[in-house]
């Protein structure tokens, strides 16, 4: 899988958003913001087991990116959930933001009943087990994840996959995806470092710092092999 490479403008109103939200994985990595990028969505979405008639929820959506794509590629149901309600409003306006259901809500608490969807997605963001092994079909479904994984002490892969397993889930697919995160994110900084004027300027120094820091903190996490990243597909 190639690289992920930082966009160099964002599509409207993707880039207004932007300017109110001053983060620098929205500048940098654009509306798939995780891992891999697009070609990290579409890899799931042709495991995903997803078509009309099926319902598929993309929890943590930031501004929906996968949500959108399953549903104008697939026509699926798809639900895209979030906290904060200015990403979601942004989705609503992007391509295919039209055919995606959009839900404020907090990933370990979501407001649907028992086995709703045909497949649960989590991009970068934070998973609780529990609540997307409730809403997903006990038989049948699919769970599509780009996380982080251990690879230290705790256990690495194998221990997060046998925790999925005690959910009923079984693995599918696996792409690691760990230099992938450690060239995103050296990239990331070098263009924070080597644009530093611009992005002083746009977030205040401190908040430019904070995110600076940031992002140093995630590139020797990954260098020194105390962090790894990948893409799953689980079925049960």
């Amino acid at each position: 899988m190639a690289t992920m490479s930082m966009p160099q403008s964002l599509p409207e109103p993707l880039a207004r958003l932007a300017d109110d939200y001053h983060a620098w994985w929205i500048d940098l990595l654009g509306e798939h913001n995780h891992i891999g990028g697009i070609e990290a969505t579409h890899w799931l979405l042709e495991r995903a087991d997803l078509g009309a008639g099926k319902r598929m929820l993309d929890t943590g959506a930031f501004v929906g990116a996968a949500a959108r794509l399953a549903a104008g590629t697939t026509g699926c149901e798809a639900f895209a959930t979030d906290l904060n309600l200015d990403f979601l409003a942004t989705g609503q306006h992007m391509e295919h933001g039209s055919l995606v259901r959009w839900v404020a809500a907090d990933s370990g608490r979501l407001p649907f009943r028992d086995g709703y969807f045909q497949s649960a997605w989590a991009m970068d963001t934070y998973i609780s087990p529990r609540e997307l092994s409730r809403v997903a079909a006990p038989t049948g479904a699919t769970l599509c994840l780009c996380c982080d994984v251990p690879v230290d002490g705790r256990g690495g892969v194998e221990a997060f996959i046998e925790e999925w397993g005690e959910f009923g889930w079984s693995l599918a697919a696996h792409r690691e995806l760990s230099n992938d995160a450690t060239v995103t994110w050296r990239t990331a900084e070098a263009e924070m470092v080597r644009n530093r004027p611009h992005f002083e300027a746009r977030y205040g120094t401190r908040p430019y710092l904070g995110q600076l820091d940031m992002l140093m903190s995630m590139v020797q996490s990954y260098e020194r092999h105390e962090q790894g990243h990948g893409l799953f597909v689980f079925r049960r």
